[in-house]
């Protein structure tokens, strides 16, 4: 289940994570033209290398999840103009980030299981 909840906490653990990182081009709106474009690009591409490599089995499956990954890091180092050290720091701090927020807002009693796996 989707819920708006989850994509405000997205938007804000990439923006915290950016200006962690040191970018100096961070916003939220930045954040969510991350987020979405990022999202949509990366699975259009992962799916694609995924279909074009499931020949291989599960190393297809693998090399699309890869695709993935890089086509989201390199969509946030194209919104934050940035190079690609910094983007990837960016995504992996807003992941922790991101767990952080969970556990806390779980903690508080303010979300269920379904909110924080959607």
């Amino acid at each position: 289940m989707w819920t708006p909840l989850c994509y405000l906490r997205g938007r804000v653990s990439l923006a915290l994570s950016a200006k962690l990182v040191g970018i100096k081009d961070t916003s939220i709106v930045g954040a969510m033209v991350a987020i979405v474009g990022g999202g949509i690009l990366g699975a259009i591409v992962g799916g694609t290398v995924a279909l074009v490599f499931s020949i291989v089995g599960p190393m297809g499956i693998m090399l699309g999840w890869l695709a993935f990954m890089i086509t989201y890091i390199w969509v946030i180092k194209v919104v934050f103009h940035t190079d690609w050290l910094r983007a990837f720091m960016a995504w992996l701090i807003a992941i922790v980030v991101e767990m952080f927020i969970a556990g806390l807002l779980a903690l508080a009693g303010a979300v269920t299981r379904e909110v924080l796996l959607p």
